[in-house]
């Protein structure tokens, strides 16, 4: 992010605290941060930093005035609540177009779901049901799109997020299904363009005024195990896992007992990444353009904040996007803690303290109250 900011800003002249540079998500490509203890290869991330900047540079170079439309579809079929089957989801999508004379429209497609469509078992780099998405309505509408993932931090497309961590077969994670998947939320994108409507003014009557607003904070962090604590709890899971394969223990009870090895493992991992580290620094970002709003959020959040964020914004559109400017890991709200789960287990990428999802939320909020009365 730091990358692509600072070339673009240099290139451009458009000041890096207002890029904001967003990630879909997919599990399909090199790794971007240390997952299991490898690193990501520096050399991709240097060709990856790269290859976006050029795109804004290339933007910044055919820059004209459009005309904004923007339209809201229903697709309750694809994202599911991976915690718990009656969990919330947030099933809206929505669409802006940008149109200027004799030019293809540009669109921006947003859904909140992890495109997990593929498993561990997948080799191939792939965008995943979004690809899908993005090429059909490409095909159905003679422009360009984008995809911008939402608050899904809890939400794919109806697998277990632990038994998909395991490396466990799960059926039907195919890139057939990736395709239909992609397909549907295409047709509903499509539809949703049917009934677009101009981006209205401000609440004060200005058009065309882009506004973007930052503001840095500082999440803590989760209390950890010592070091020795940590090794000895690994150390003893390995040995229970150990008597159960020898002792030929039923798959269900196997199962457990590597899930609950994987989780200590991870801790332990967290613990030597740590240090001595209390909080951890964060950016949340809003651009805002008459009645809409986009809302960068740096991590994995929940379905139920991304609605939270819509309820209390004042504007009447807000477009929360997930893995943007930077990424803390997820950041569930304070309830979810005591249910458990694979995302709020302590780990390199679930480490933030209960508190943070709202600090986050609240600071998102005052930026969009700022943007409305700025």
């Amino acid at each position: 992010m730091d990358t692509v900011r600072a070339r673009v800003q240099q290139v451009t002249g458009i000041p890096g605290s207002q890029v904001m540079v967003a990630a879909t998500h997919t599990h399909a490509a090199p790794a971007t941060f240390v997952l299991y203890s490898a690193p990501p290869d520096p050399q991709w991330l240097d060709v990856l930093a790269d290859r976006v900047a050029d795109v804004v540079v290339a933007a910044s170079r055919n820059i004209a005035p459009v005309t904004l439309a923007i339209g809201q579809g229903h697709e309750g079929t694809v994202a599911h609540n991976r915690r718990r089957a009656d969990g919330p989801v947030d099933p809206t999508l929505t669409v802006l177009r940008a149109d200027r004379p004799g030019k293809p429209p540009g669109l921006l497609v947003h859904y909140a779901c992890h495109p997990t469509v593929l498993g561990p078992d997948n080799l191939l780099i792939s965008r995943d049901y979004v690809g899908f998405m993005v090429d059909a309505v490409e095909r159905a509408t003679g422009g360009w799109a984008m995809f911008a993932n939402g608050a899904c931090g809890d939400i794919n497309v109806g697998h277990s997020a632990d038994r998909s961590a395991l490396g466990l077969p799960i059926p039907d994670r195919t890139f057939e299904r990736a395709e239909a998947l992609g397909r549907r939320l295409a047709e509903e994108a499509v539809r949703a363009l049917g009934s677009a409507r101009p981006v209205e003014a401000r609440h004060d009557g200005r058009r065309g005024v882009l506004a973007s607003r930052t503001r840095s904070l500082r999440l803590p962090l989760r209390q950890t195990p010592s070091m020795g604590d940590s090794e000895e709890l690994v150390r003893a899971l390995r040995q229970q896992l150990q008597g159960l394969e020898l002792a030929a223990a039923t798959e269900g009870a196997a199962t457990a007992a590597r899930l609950e090895l994987m989780y200590a493992e991870l801790a332990w991992d967290w613990v030597r990444q740590r240090g001595t580290a209390m909080e951890e620094p964060v950016e949340v970002q809003a651009f805002a353009i008459g009645d809409v709003a986009l809302v960068a959020l740096p991590g994995e959040f929940f379905a139920e904040s991304g609605l939270r964020l819509r309820e209390r914004s004042p504007f009447r559109h807000t477009i929360p996007i997930g893995y943007a400017d930077g990424g803390v890991g997820y950041v569930p709200p304070a309830s979810a803690f005591a249910e458990g789960g694979y995302e709020t287990r302590l780990a390199p990428w679930s480490r933030v303290a209960p508190e943070a999802e709202a600090l986050v939320i609240g600071a998102a909020v005052d930026l969009l109250r700022e943007l409305r009365d700025g």
